[in-house]
């Protein structure tokens, strides 16, 4: 069977997955919004737990880009593993 070329990630795709690569460099930058003690969470202050938040929302924000760039390119001998 041929191997079908990869397709380019449409225009609006690639607008998505730059803005998910990049919203967390905006948030970890913004060091004032959040650079304070309250509120409190569990005895951690805000600017602790803000930030232990955004390391697990930068994972899926991650994640999804990958498999929104993955999906845009079938046929790679990976994908057809058990073929």
């Amino acid at each position: 069977m041929p191997h079908d070329a990869p397709r380019s990630p449409s225009p609006v795709m690639r607008v998505v997955v730059a803005i998910l690569l990049i919203a967390p460099f905006a948030v970890y930058l913004s060091v004032p919004s959040y650079a304070r003690v309250k509120p409190r969470l569990a005895g951690l202050p805000f600017f602790y737990w803000w930030q232990l938040l955004w390391v697990i929302i930068t994972a899926l924000f991650i994640g999804t880009a990958y498999l929104l760039t993955r999906r845009t390119r079938p046929g790679r001998p990976a994908d057809r593993e058990g073929e």
